[in-house]
């Protein structure tokens, strides 16, 4: 009498084991109800029973409510008509099942309340009795509905493989037929008992039979009604004769609405979308709509219907939602575009820049804005000499002053340098207030930042990367860096990088240029003087040790010129070492030379200039040097006692003239490749001015240029 409830028993356990069959809970379920069945029954026919008959009746109607339930929820749930992983109405939603634990529940009601169950219970084949019999077999017969519709639209032989399944939901259906023609409680009891029992062993064999194609049954219309895809099928007359669910909430309208109606009406805002097929077989167009949210973005296809003798006889039309793909694809552009124009900004900085701290602090303002950031600051690496490398703050932008004065402390660019040298990938780091896994981030934390990042500057070349420094930027948001973020600020990183070490490969090699430069004018001026005087004095001193005549005032005379000329070629070379600032004007400028040079040089020089002269920043700086040019020659080669310069404004154009008393030269003979009379002609060029010089040996030089004061 045990044993069906025992096996009851052990199949639902296995079941309640296995959640992740969609089936496990109503199986179970039935279990349970057939091991109710058989201990009630097993306690009915003790010696000495448990409970009386009416209270084995009572279970027993209800236990068959449940049971019924547990096999049509089953159905529903086999077949798809419930989803059960997330709760998706296809058939009917999970409370609607309340609704049919009414019966059972009005059932039990009037069994237990007097007169009804006087009216309704009395005798073998009561109202009640007949009542009950009915409702479970109309629920039993719509569970063996759904399984058999479900396999009927499967190949034969797998609806032949799921035969167990069928059978086991007609032996229930079957034993509830049979008791309409009158049987005992008892007989009834055990009916149900062995036919639920037998429906649960066939509906485990067909579940976990290895021979069946799929676990639980895929349909057609599960599938079609469950696409994010929506479809739509118009007749040859242009009207909607059927669609699916995710059709209707791309149009907005349902079936009912819809169906009939001529596709014109329905898509009034895409007018003749079916004209544009004529000649095609299959056409792909992509529109926008105005859904209630937002706009979404439809990629749609038509494609003929045509019949087995090639007649048209309608179209099919399919609508693919890319609206997630498209603002995908535009955030993306979007990025590409800002990093276009950040790089492209980054880059006028340096080209504008004219110092290394001027292009990191326009720089830092372009990248604190680009990406949201309330601060940034800016490390670079610094070896001394003799010195261990170190990292320096070059520029900041955004930080209070108390926190300025926090990040400039060496410890927070001694911890940003150890981890630079531990980053063995120069990979960024994103840190935030909760994250203290390594110093840095704790140093970070006093800025007051919410979350920070770290990008380090990185020099690529052909056989290693070199870490020059160190970007950081924070914001006072709980917003952390996302990963796109940081690839952009790392390409920007890169870049700022590769322009700090162009500009620093670029001084090495002005420095260089002017340290070699310097070497030769002090070889061809000061230390030729020099080394003259030396060979003078070592000869008159030779001359007086032999006993020769020497006349000593002409020896000195001479000794004094040389000298004379030594010093001033090095107080010409003190100020050519000098930066040149054009700022205040041209006629300040050649004030400031002729003072520190030739003021300086026992030579009498005046400069005469019309007052407001006017001229464009290239025209000045190329008459500065123009002039330049020739007081450096005056000075070196002239031997002049006057220099005058003069400026003169006209209605159109700017005189400069450069006048000397010295020894002058004969043009026709004078080597053009010295005296750097080209480099003046070349400057006058440039200018779009005129160039001329007047020159006679012994008559003095005179110099003469020409600039228009329009560009």
């Amino acid at each position: 009498m045990l044993l069906v409830p025992t096996i009851a028993l052990l199949i639902g356990a296995v079941f309640l084991l296995n959640k992740k069959t969609a089936d496990a809970i109503s199986l179970s379920i039935i279990a349970s109800i057939v091991t109710v069945w058989g201990i009630s029954y097993y306690l009915y026919k003790l010696p000495e029973p448990f409970f009386s008959l009416r209270v084995l009746t009572s279970i027993n109607y209800l236990c068959l409510a449940i049971a019924a339930m547990a096999q049509f929820y089953f159905s529903l749930i086999y077949t798809n008509r419930i989803s059960w992983m997330n709760n998706r109405t296809r058939w009917m939603h999970n409370t609607a099942m309340i609704f049919f634990f009414l019966a059972p529940a009005i059932l039990q009601f009037a069994f237990w309340t007097e007169p009804l169950r006087s009216i309704f219970f009395i005798g073998e084949n009561s109202i009640g009795k007949q009542l009950n019999s009915i409702y479970i077999i109309s629920i039993l017969l719509a569970c063996n509905v759904f399984l058999i519709d479900t396999f009927a639209r499967k190949p034969s032989i797998h609806f032949f493989r799921s035969g167990t399944i069928i059978i086991g939901a007609l032996l229930p259906l079957l034993s509830r037929v049979s008791t309409i023609f009158g049987v005992s409680t008892e007989t009834d009891i055990l009916l149900s008992m062995v036919s639920f029992s037998l429906a649960l062993i066939g509906f485990s064999y067909g579940i976990f039979n290895r021979h069946s194609i799929e676990t639980t049954p895929i349909t057609r219309d599960l599938v079609v009604e469950g696409m994010d895809d929506g479809w739509m099928v118009v007749d040859h007359r242009n009207r909607v004769i059927d669609l699916n669910t995710a059709a209707e909430e791309m149009i907005g309208l349902s079936h009912e609405k819809i169906y009939g109606e001529s596709i014109d009406q329905i898509l009034t805002d895409w007018p003749n979308i079916l004209n544009s097929t004529k000649g095609n077989k299959e056409i792909e167009m992509r529109r926008s709509v105005k859904s209630k949210k937002d706009w979404r973005y439809l990629n749609i296809r038509i494609s003929k219907l045509t019949d087995q003798s090639d007649a048209d006889f309608g179209h099919l039309i399919l609508w693919r939602d890319i609206t997630g793909r498209k603002l995908a694809n535009d955030a993306r552009q979007r990025a590409r575009d800002e990093l276009f124009v950040l790089l492209n900004a980054v880059s006028s900085a340096a080209s504008r820049s004219i110092n290394l701290e001027e292009f990191l602090s326009e720089s830092s303002y372009q990248i604190v804005y680009s990406f949201r950031s309330q601060a940034v600051a800016i490390f670079l690496t610094e070896e001394g000499d003799g010195s261990p490398a170190r990292l320096t703050l070059k520029s900041q932008f955004g930080l209070a002053p108390d926190h300025n004065k926090i990040i400039k402390q060496e410890s927070i660019a001694a911890t940003i340098y150890k981890w630079l040298m531990h980053n063995e990938g120069n990979h960024p780091l994103i840190v935030d207030k909760f994250n203290d896994s390594i110093d840095v981030t704790a140093n970070l934390n006093k800025l007051g930042f919410d979350c920070a990042v770290l990008i380090p500057l990185i020099i690529s070349t052909e056989h290693e990367n070199t870490v020059i420094g160190c970007i950081c930027l924070g914001r006072n948001e709980n917003i952390t860096y996302s990963e796109d973020e940081v690839v952009r600020l790392t390409t920007i990183s890169n870049q700022i990088a590769t322009l700090i070490d162009n500009n620093r490969r670029r001084q090495f090699a002005i420095a260089l240029s002017e340290r070699q430069r310097l070497l030769r004018d002090l070889h061809d001026s000061v230390s030729q003087k020099l080394y003259g005087l030396v060979a003078l004095t070592e000869a008159a001193q030779a001359g007086m040790e032999a006993g020769s005549e020497i006349a000593p005032l002409q020896v000195l005379t001479r000794i004094g010129e040389n000298a004379r000329q030594a010093v001033k070629e090095m107080r010409l070379f003190l100020y050519e070492m000098q930066p040149v600032d054009l700022n205040d004007g041209l006629v300040s400028s050649l004030h400031h030379r002729l003072a520190a040079v030739e003021g300086r040089a026992d030579i009498k020089a005046r400069l005469l200039a019309d007052e407001n002269i006017q001229l464009t920043k290239d025209k000045e700086i190329a008459l500065y040097y123009i002039a330049q040019e020739a007081l450096n020659n005056i000075l070196r080669h002239a031997h002049a006692k006057n220099v005058s310069i003069g400026l003169k404004q006209t209605r159109q154009n700017v005189i400069l003239t450069i006048t000397d008393d010295g020894r002058g030269f004969d043009i026709k003979k004078i080597d053009q490749g010295g005296l750097g009379l080209p480099n003046m002609k070349e400057r006058a060029i440039q200018a779009n001015g005129k160039y001329k010089i007047t020159s006679a040996p012994g008559a003095g030089t005179k110099i003469s240029v020409t600039v228009g004061r329009k560009e």
